[in-house]
């Protein structure tokens, strides 16, 4: 007796189990949808790997967590303006755009670097902006009533304050 390929009506669980001791490919001509229950992909210690002509979307209620064998990540988004996200094993992450114009390097020191592609800064806010020095030696504060005040030292030897007109 032949099996039929339609599902049963009275099934209550649509989801599907696939199996496969090295690999698994599915491919669609529209979209596809990949997901891994929290007990794993069929047990298999493998990893699982989503890949499209155009784009893959990764939504989660929360957080999302992509981590590679090392503990190293990247993420690279191509075609026009890509970006790269690199976190090494040293906890420093970095930001780069695809051609190099804007790097944002976060460090294990808790240090942040962002660095233009001529090796200028810019930094913009809708509200005020703070730049703090780690050990608060250097202070630039830049306020909505465009008042701006610098300051250098611990001991604030050095104070230039400049107010609105």
């Amino acid at each position: 007796m032949a099996e039929s390929a339609e599902p049963a009506r009275d099934a209550v669980d649509d989801s599907v189990r696939i199996t496969a001791a090295d690999s698994v490919r599915i491919t669609c001509l529209d979209s596809a949808r990949a997901a891994v229950a929290t007990r794993g992909l069929g047990g298999a210690r493998g990893g699982l790997r989503t890949s499209a002509d155009e784009s893959v979307r990764i939504t989660a209620s929360g957080s999302v967590r992509i981590t590679g064998r090392d503990d190293s990540v990247r993420i690279t988004a191509r075609q026009d303006g890509s970006v790269r996200i690199t976190a090494g094993q040293d906890d420093s992450v970095r930001i780069t755009a695809a051609d190099d114009s804007v790097r944002i390097t976060a460090r294990h020191d808790d240090s942040v670097r962002i660095t233009a592609a001529d090796d200028s800064v810019r930094i913009t806010a809708d509200d005020s902006v703070r730049i703090t020095a780690h050990d608060d030696s250097v202070r630039i504060t830049a306020r909505e009533d465009d008042s701006a005040r610098t300051t250098a030292r611990q001991d604030d030897s050095v104070r230039i304050t400049a107010l609105a007109a």
